[in-house]
């Protein structure tokens, strides 16, 4: 059925519609309260299938797990109104092999503040959801930090059911062009190599011969180069801050659909549910190699000995036939300076630039395993949240182990989604035989969740538990020295140490600034000095080998 419409349901109207669909088909579909979320309100789940409801029995039967997760942007709200429709339909004539867990929609809060002019470069629905939730946070850039109850929620139904596939449904921000629906995946490269070749290979083309034979064009995601389609466009980089970023650490595949800004809601809703049907009609197709894909990725981390990051756009340049408007800079009205103006009356179909790979330029060794210390108390609750195996310590003993130091990082003058999120970490490593106290955790490298593991707790990743700012408190240096006191001890350091002498002397030689600053030459010896504190800017999480 085709929506007609320019209006998408309040948040207790898409709960009745959804326990209606329930309701009508008891023995195909189960709708389920998980945790709590911000607003104070529950997040629900909608599972629909044929053998069984629940994930033990889904589990039993071998079926592929699509993940539906609406209305994390609440005003981008066309996913709420398609997954109405499909859930009815899939309930009503479930797919043989297939469930489908639908999330009516994931931000709670944004959903009950709705107002008709939240979304200024969006046209419709009359009413819309606003983007922050409950705690004024933009959930898609919180799957790695979890400052939100809704996130922690989230981890607990993804990590239940499995999914092999993930299905973000949003509105487009940014340029004007002829499309209603566009696609953004998950870059294949950071995935299992024969999972990444079977998306870019067979899977990403099914889906969009599947949307074209649907009337329905579609393109990849338009994050463009230099401002308009025309001077080419480039994947994205989908960070696991973002869903289908965080459902790759896991080996599920991820996808988040796109409609278009400008085309109305009623053919926003057709298209998504358009994208719907396709994904489910390739899952069907190809469920046997997506299922033992997953499971080939899966059995990969229990012996992944590497972890590549650092992930960027590659300047190989492909080619796209784009369908677009042409573009014009005219005096603006307002402001009487040039401005942008796409001409709708001049449609464009051309090949234009396309950045469609990516490349890593780092990668590190994984440890056997990682030890956390017991205090860094928020890492704990993430990795329980992400049901990471560890154990913890009962006695206290002594380890030789490896160490992270941040030898440099720079941090955002300004908050970013309730953090000065650090960037351009670099770390410094060494070696040290620590004591590891009753309570700590030893968590082996080699599991499921190892991709995970790795991209949260080497300081160096973009995402690292480090850089969202949960060990600032080992950044801070806790004892110092008098100059006039410290002068005797350094000059003592420097007659008994040949090789810190040599070194001082120098650098006195080599940096100018350095020899006429005699503070800077005290803080030198004493950095280089059994009395520096060896904990400053040392990691709470270590390595063994």
């Amino acid at each position: 059925m085709r929506a007609q419409t320019n209006e998408s349901p309040d948040y207790p109207t898409i709960i009745e519609t959804f326990t209606g669909i329930a309701d009508q088909f008891p023995e195909n579909a189960k709708l389920y309260q998980n945790g709590q979320t911000d607003s104070g309100f529950p997040l629900h789940t909608l599972v629909i299938g044929r053998n069984g409801l629940s994930s033990e029995d889904v589990a039993a039967a071998g079926d592929l797990v699509v993940l539906v997760l609406n209305g994390i942007h609440p005003g981008e709200s066309c996913g709420i109104n398609a997954s109405i429709t499909f859930a009815k339909e899939k309930a009503e004539t479930p797919d043989e092999g297939i469930t489908y867990v639908i999330i009516p929609v994931y931000n709670i809060g944004g959903c009950l503040d709705r107002r008709p002019n939240t979304r200024a470069n969006q046209d419709g629905p009359e009413l819309q959801g606003f983007r922050g939730n409950y705690q004024n946070l933009d959930l898609n850039r919180d799957f790695i930090k979890g400052d939100s109850k809704n996130t922690k929620a989230f981890a607990e139904i993804f990590h239940r059911w499995n999914p092999h596939i993930l299905i973000d449904t949003h509105t487009s921000n940014g340029a004007d062009y002829q499309p209603t629906m566009t696609l953004l995946t998950t870059f294949p490269e950071k995935l299992n190599k024969m999972q990444a070749n079977f998306l870019s290979l067979e899977m990403e083309p099914a889906l969009y011969t599947g949307m074209a034979k649907k009337g329905n064009k579609m393109v990849p995601y338009v994050n463009t180069i230099k401002g308009t389609p025309d001077s080419g466009i480039k994947a994205f980089t989908d960070l696991p801050r973002y869903s289908i970023g965080y459902a790759a650490l896991f080996n599920c595949i991820g996808f988040t659909t796109e409609a278009h800004m400008l085309k109305s809601f009623d053919a926003r809703v057709n298209a998504t549910l358009d994208i719907l049907h396709v994904v489910s009609d390739v899952a069907r197709e190809k469920s046997s190699v997506i299922k033992t894909l997953k499971k080939l990725a899966d059995d990969e981390d229990l012996t992944r000995t590497a972890y590549a990051y650092n992930w960027k756009v590659s300047e190989q340049v492909d080619s796209l036939l784009f369908p677009g408007y042409e573009a014009d800079s005219i005096p603006s009205e307002v402001t009487g300076q040039l401005r942008l103006k796409y001409d709708r009356t001049k449609p464009y179909e051309k090949n234009i630039p396309y950045l469609k790979w990516h490349e890593s330029s780092s990668s590190f060794d994984l440890p056997a395993f990682y030890i956390i210390r017991q205090s860094a108390v928020k890492a704990l609750e993430l990795l329980d949240a992400n049901n990471i195996e560890y154990r913890v310590m009962d006695t206290d003993t002594m380890v030789q182990v490896r160490t992270q130091y941040i030898q440099s990082y720079e941090t955002l003058g300004f908050p970013y989604e309730g953090h000065y999120l650090h960037y351009n970490t670099e770390v410094r490593e060494g070696q040290s035989t620590m004591a590891i106290r009753a309570g700590d955790v030893l968590v082996p490298a080699q599991q499921k969740g190892s991709k995970y593991l790795a991209h949260v707790l080497y300081p160096e990743c973009a995402d690292s538990f480090f850089n969202w700012n949960f060990f600032d408190a080992h950044l801070g240096q806790k004892e110092y020295f008098s100059p006039y006191v410290f002068e005797d001890t350094a000059a003592d350091l420097l007659k008994r140490n040949k090789r810190l002498r040599e070194a001082f002397e120098s650098k006195i030689a080599s940096d100018p600034e350095f020899a006429g600053d005699s503070y800077a030459q005290l803080k030198f010896v004493y950095e280089n000095s059994p009395y520096y504190e060896p904990s400053h800017k040392r990691m709470p999480v270590y390595m063994i080998y």
